[in-house]
């Protein structure tokens, strides 16, 4: 460490990498003597403009130390960026001539110390924020990039997210391996819908994880942001190199003046190697803590998946039944509620493309406005599916979004709505047929009104948001004065919504709701995210607390594949996937569908997971993962064990009185529980 190393009480260091004048940013950092970062590239920040100006080379200007706090002055000329993100008529990046202004930036990094109780663990730290405290040219952007690696070499860590990339959930590092947090589909035939590659950074709180946690030894590590707002991120490691790249790019408001999001960096250091159960509960409170800052800031309640059935048509088969289609689903729903299912999902009685006569090219997810079609039975047909829903104790979802048909008579009233790309052409997501609109506009206000009059007019119980992340959180206003985005803005709604009664399932990992998301598919399945038989190979259900994952298949609830068994595992874990369902009798001679519960011949055994969660569920307040993974164990809102979930044979030290929920029975225990697989006690004290 050079003389500009920063030293904190705690026993955090940061060397700032400098020679002579010039920054190029943060170098090694260490915690108590052990390295958290290796000094192979700094970590640094860089801003790249549509005026063809990039700054990412800076000097040193000063370095400010008062007790637990430190800031750091850096300013910069910007350099000639030739090309930039923007593209032409032929899908070219546009040129940028070089010009004879260079204009300067001037930054501050401001860091301090802090300390935080997470239940029963003391973590130490340090918070930090890149301030623009004065550009030449406004800027909109930034990219912050750095290296993590607990013992200064990425060998032997082990990461933990929850996301929607390509990365295992818990995610082993080795030197000579490789791994992208890239959003990544395993196409295997050329011209497949959404390429290979659909989205290079996934945004956090939606798709991307909201905490980065490592764990090597007896220290780990988790950084986040309380209020990310919409930041971009990406985790990769490449063979060969013994680094774990972080790489965050934060969008803000067009200004000559910003502060980025805060960072939180904390460290938990054991005085023995931390077992792999140790390391995922740490995990698991960092998530549900994190979860719970972020949501905070917005009023926003967490959302616990209920068992759920999918049960919807497509246009041809809604076509087929027009008015009458609700009828065989309310007189379904007695039966589903007797399966101890308490959500159903249906989809696609918009007034929309599917509505309209003149059959324009689209679908059921291509709407005109949130009003019900009048031809698939209108406000009124709805309003008796959802009371029936309600009299069997079943909360009814819908289908929304933040996109309309591209047909949609609100575009040519209000062509000012449409979001659009950087070059103008509308927003589209690269499916063809519908457009986005602009939530920071007078949009915003118009869904939201729509969406209010819909409950309003109905009485239904759940969103469930389409395209979460591409068409809404991921969304830059280009065309706005000030080229923001617009997570905020929906995350304050979503509040509001959920305020006036609404509950949330959004297609991507999110903590705004539950995550709905096909995650994953099979060894034979040619299209998809994650493959199953890793994650329950890796036992990684912890992972997907909170998570309804869905999968690339057509039926996946089948002994072969995600068996009675494994349902059991993980609503265990409260991951509770949904589960297809049709209650509609063939029409037509060309209709060979047939009727079938979920779980079609293994209903019941579905069925039973879903009664043993449904009653366990009120005490199952704070996950605890298990040496070897035998069982889960739950603590109530008191803190203390009181749900146990049986995969395998083992004990549990307990005395007191124990109903095992299979049976009701209740028993005393002197000392030792017998836990039995596929069984579900509930301690009583």
């Amino acid at each position: 460490m050079n003389k500009n190393t920063i030293r904190f009480k705690n026993g955090l260091e940061f060397g700032i990498d400098a020679s002579g004048k010039a920054f190029n940013g943060i170098g090694a950092v260490s915690f108590k003597g052990e390295k958290l970062r290796s000094a192979s590239v700094p970590w640094t920040l860089i801003f790249e403009t549509e005026q063809g100006f990039r700054f990412d080379s800076y000097g040193l200007s000063k370095i400010e130390k008062t007790g637990d706090s430190a800031r750091i002055f850096i300013d910069g000329t910007a350099g000639w960026m030739p090309f930039g993100r923007t593209t032409d008529a032929m899908g070219d990046s546009r040129f940028h001539t070089r010009r004879l202004e260079k204009p300067r930036i001037k930054l501050c990094l401001h860091m301090k110390t802090i300390s935080e109780k997470i239940w029963e663990n003391e973590w130490t730290g340090v918070k930090t924020r890149w301030e623009i405290i004065s550009s030449d040219i406004p800027l909109h952007w930034a990219l912050e990039d750095t290296t993590w690696e607990i013992g200064g070499k990425a060998d032997g860590a082990v990461l933990v997210q929850q996301d929607v990339s390509t990365i295992d959930l818990e995610q082993k590092t080795a030197k000579g391996g490789a791994f992208s947090s890239i959003e990544k589909f395993a196409v295997e035939e050329k011209g497949a819908w959404g390429g290979a590659y659909p989205m290079d950074m996934l945004p956090r709180g939606a798709g991307a994880s909201i905490c980065d946690f490592q764990a090597k030894g007896g220290t780990a590590f988790c950084t986040f942001f309380e209020k990310p707002s919409l930041t971009r991120s990406r985790i990769e490691k490449f063979a060969g190199e013994d680094v774990i790249h972080y790489s965050d790019n934060h969008f803000f408001p067009l200004s000559k003046k910003a502060l980025l999001p805060e960072r939180k960096i904390l460290l938990f250091q054991s005085n023995k190697k931390l077992m792999r159960h140790e390391w995922r509960n740490l995990w698991l409170d960092c998530f549900t803590e994190v979860r719970k800052r972020i949501l905070g800031n917005y009023g926003f309640s967490p959302e616990i998946p209920q068992p759920s059935v999918h049960a919807h048509l497509w246009d041809v088969d809604l076509k087929k039944r027009g008015a009458g289609w609700t009828k065989e689903l309310g007189g379904a729903f007695a039966k589903y509620a007797e399966l101890g299912y308490k959500d159903v999902f249906t989809h696609g009685v918009w007034d929309s493309v599917t509505s309209d006569p003149t059959e324009p090219k689209g679908n059921i997810c291509c709407p005109y406005s949130f009003t019900f079609a009048e031809k698939f039975g209108g406000a009124e047909g709805m309003r008796k599916l959802a009371d029936k829903a309600h009299e069997n104790g079943i909360a009814l979802f819908q289908w929304f979004g933040f996109q309309f048909a591209k047909y949609a008579p609100l575009w040519k009233e209000h062509p000012e709505w449409l979001l659009r790309e950087q070059n103008g052409t509308p927003w589209d997501g690269d499916y063809g047929t519908l457009w986005c609109g602009r939530v920071r506009s007078g949009f915003g206000k118009m869904l939201e009104d729509q969406i209010r009059k819909v409950k309003d007019d109905t009485g239904i119980d759940g969103i469930f948001f389409d395209s979460y992340q591409n068409l809404g959180i991921t969304c830059v206003d280009w065309q706005g004065e000030d080229k923001a985005p617009q997570a905020e803005e929906i995350w304050r709604m979503q509040s509001r919504l959920q305020k006036h009664g609404y509950k949330f399932r959004c297609e991507i990992t999110t903590v705004f709701g539950v995550s709905q998301v096909a995650m994953y598919g099979f060894k034979e399945d040619k299209f998809r995210r994650r493959l199953w038989d890793t994650t329950v190979e890796n036992d990684d259900a912890f992972a997907l607390i909170d998570c309804s994952p869905a999968f690339f298949t057509d039926n996946p609830f089948t002994e072969k594949k995600l068996s009675p068994k494994l349902y059991f595992w993980l609503l265990g874990h409260r991951a509770v996937p949904g589960i297809g369902a049709r209650p509609w009798k063939p029409v037509g001679k060309d209709d060979d569908s047939k009727p079938f519960l979920p779980g079609r011949e293994l209903a019941e055994d579905y069925a039973a997971v879903n009664r043993l969660y449904n009653d366990a569920l009120p005490k199952m307040q704070r996950l605890r993962v298990t040496e070897n993974g035998d069982y889960s164990l739950w603590l109530d809102e008191k803190n203390k064990p009181s749900v146990i979930w049986a995969f395998r044979k083992s004990e549990f030290k307990f005395s007191g009185k124990v109903k095992d929920l299979n049976s009701d029975k209740v028993s005393e225990v002197g000392s030792v529980l017998k836990l039995q697989p596929g069984h579900v006690y509930m301690l009583i004290k």
